[in-house]
Parts: structure tokens; sequence; C-alpha cells
């Protein structure tokens, strides 16, 4: 029973460190082949862009800390009080459109603001600076927690320890399983040489012929 029990749990203990690790593991790597392929824009995952807000410029509603979610979007749709996400100097820069216009060129142009400034951005916004919508999803505080996880303190906390402390309990698994196929294979072994030794030390029987 403590064996069913030890391997059920070893079980559920592997599936859930699948559920958690495999899906960060590919998001990882979907995240890191989308920067390198789109070296101009923001990395995503399905059409999901995270970002990480830096200022206050949107407060209250998004908040310093916080980690959003922007969605893709066609440029063409958006409309004024949108809040969208877009590039400049390289920086990621996340605030309400409050104007739209046509330049001379024919190309749109939209006018930003952030929610907690008085003035509008210096710099109208083009199509192809637009990272993405806001569509309300974020995680509060979670940018801050990210932030601290790609830190050398973090990755040491929250990546290495746990990777070794894994490592670890495999191999005490693997032992403990090793001991214990050991221990059942001698007590079959004990259990066969009894059955021998009794076997032996019951005289032969003769058939009486009729």
């Amino acid at each position: 029973m403590n064996r069913v029990r030890s391997g059920l749990f070893q079980t559920i203990l592997g599936g859930i460190l699948c559920v958690i690790f495999i899906p960060v593991i590919v998001i990882n790597l979907v995240l890191i082949f989308s920067t390198y392929a789109n070296p101009g824009d923001m990395p995503g995952v399905f059409g999901i862009k995270p970002v990480i807000v830096l200022s206050g410029s949107m407060e209250p509603e998004i908040r310093t800390g916080d980690m959003i979610f922007l969605h893709k979007t066609d440029p063409a749709q958006l409309m004024e009080g949108d809040v969208i996400c877009y590039l400049t100097s390289g920086k990621a820069v996340t605030h309400r459109i409050v104007g739209i216009s046509t330049g001379e060129d024919g190309q749109l142009r939209y006018i930003t603001r952030g929610d907690a400034n008085n003035t509008e951005d210096r710099l109208a916004v083009t199509t192809d600076q637009v990272q993405g919508i806001w569509k309300g999803w974020r995680i509060a505080g979670m940018g801050k927690f990210v932030m601290f996880m790609q830190s050398q303190t973090g990755m040491l906390l929250f990546i290495v320890c746990p990777l070794l402390l894994f490592i670890l309990w495999d191999i005490w698994r693997r032992k403990r399983e090793m001991r214990a196929e050991s221990e059942r294979r001698a007590e079959l072994e004990a259990e066969l040489e009894l059955l021998k030794a009794e076997h032996e030390q019951v005289p032969g029987q003769k058939t009486k012929k009729q």
C-alpha cells in the first residue's frame, strides 16, 4: 500500500511539474524566436504581447509594476479612446488615443496622451509604430515580480534552486526505488530458498501397485 501511495504521489508531482514548467519553457522559446524573427517588434505569443508598465502615466487604470497584455490589431480599425502600445526611440509607451488625423503622405496619425498627463504626447504615432491594443487584461504587480525574476537573485531563487532541488529529489527517488527493488528481490530469493529447503525435507512417497 505504501509503495502504491508513493508511486501515485510521484506521478501527481511529476504531472504538476510538467504542467508548470513545460508551458513556461514553450512560451519563453516562442518569445525568443519572435524576438529574433521580428527584431523591430515586441515579442508575443499567439498574437498576445505581455508588457511591463514602468511609469504611472496611465494611472489609476494602469499602475506602475502591472503587467498588461496587448492584442494584435489592425491600426486602421483603431478609434479615439482606444489604449494602444507603440514604440518610440526603442521604448514601449502605452497611452490612450485622443485624436486621429491623416498626414500629407495619406497615412494615419494617432494623437495620444496618458490618462494621468495634462498634455498630449509630443509626436503623433504612425501605424507602423503600433504594437497592439490593450483591452483591459492586466495582472496587478506581476511586472515587478517578473523583473525580480529576471535579476540574478530572482533567477537563483526561482530557477536555479527549484531545478537543483528537483534533480536531487529525482536522484533520491531513483535510489529509493532501486533499494526497494533490491529488498523485494531478496525477499523473493529467500522465499524460494525456504520452499526449496521444505521440499527437500519431505520424504519421497512411492506409489503402491494394485
